[in-house]
């Protein structure tokens, strides 16, 4: 794996816990999208986001964290290489404030909320690895949180990911794009839902049986996850129905993920794994955009509608 564009070496990650185990070519797209941010000794930590929505991990250095603002001589509690700084890392008692402060020279990779559903989608081990890492941070008052990140995606795993396809669900979604869309009404930076359908499964299932049509799902779903970048998020929408949201997209660019997601999909050939191949399967589907006074509902509904025109306009297209 080649690291010489970014700020970090693949033996460094290797070594620390939220990689372990880790495939770091599955997940390069994904690392190139963060940024890292580097500490004198002495300096004060300012999170780059919310605590609750975005990580920061520890490459190397180390902070000292005080419980009151100012810095006292007692003696800090330290978070160290590998550890990461999060709402429930560094929260006291309820409105006891604290401050972080490094140590040591220190850097710290920043990975923001969208990018860590990314990784928890692209690596079951990454997944596990951070839920490991939270659980077992310091203090297990009821008060911690980590609220939207991989910890809420880990514990409620039964609740908002598909087992089949490893994909959120349709309850997920519904949670994220209500928040995208109160982004797009803060910044006006557009926001595309794509739904997608895969033409005929009814009768395909009825054709291969339900091992086929599992498989069919699996590899259409292993095609969606390879065809998208980091930020472009999937969820299964129930059957076999599969939401794309992409922020900061344009409606325009959005209907021509989906034709491409359209075009790969044709060329897919379903594996059984037993030695049989099943034809590729076409897909349908509908480009919806975010617009003033909108609300989450409203653009699955409207991405639906789309994508019913596309049905009924003999399937195997995109309609906006």
């Amino acid at each position: 794996m080649s690291r010489n564009h970014l700020p970090f070496s693949a033996g460094e990650l290797e070594a620390l816990p939220l990689f372990r185990f880790v495939p770091l070519e599955c997940i390069e797209g994904i690392l190139e999208h963060s940024c890292v941010v580097s500490l004198e000794r002495g300096e004060r930590f300012e999170p780059a986001g919310p605590l609750g929505r975005t990580i920061h991990l520890i490459l190397d250095g180390r902070l000292a964290l005080y419980y009151d603002v100012r810095e006292r001589d007692d003696t800090p509690l330290h978070l160290e290489r590998g550890d990461i700084v999060g709402q429930s890392l560094v929260s006291g008692e309820p409105e006891v404030p604290c401050t972080l402060v490094a140590a040591e020279e220190t850097r710290l990779m920043i990975l923001e909320e969208d990018l860590i559903w990314s990784l928890a989608q692209a690596s079951h081990a990454a997944a596990c690895n951070l839920l490991g890492i939270l659980l077992r941070g310091r203090g297990g008052s009821p008060q911690e949180s980590f609220s939207g990140t991989v910890r809420d995606y880990a514990l409620r795993n039964q609740a908002v990911v598909d087992p089949l396809t490893g994909f959120q669900s349709r309850r997920w979604l519904e949670g994220i794009l209500s928040r995208q869309v109160d982004r797009f009404t803060a910044n006006g930076r557009p926001l595309s839902l794509v739904m997608i359908d895969i033409d005929g499964f009814r009768a395909f299932n009825e054709r291969h049986g339900r091992a086929g049509g599992d498989r069919a799902l699996h590899d259409v779903a292993k095609t969606l996850r390879n065809s998208l970048r980091p930020g472009e998020l999937v969820a299964r929408y129930g059957g076999d129905t599969f939401a794309v949201l992409l922020p900061e997209t344009e409606p325009s660019t959005a209907w021509m993920i989906a034709d491409r997601l359209r075009q790969r999909l044709m060329r897919t050939v379903i594996d059984m794994g037993d030695g049989a191949m099943l034809p590729p399967l076409s897909i349908s589907a509908g480009v919806a955009e975010a617009t003033p006074g909108i609300d989450g509902p409203t653009i699955a509904d409207n991405a639906l509608a789309a994508l019913d025109r596309a049905k009924a306009a003999g399937g195997n297209t995109v309609s906006r």
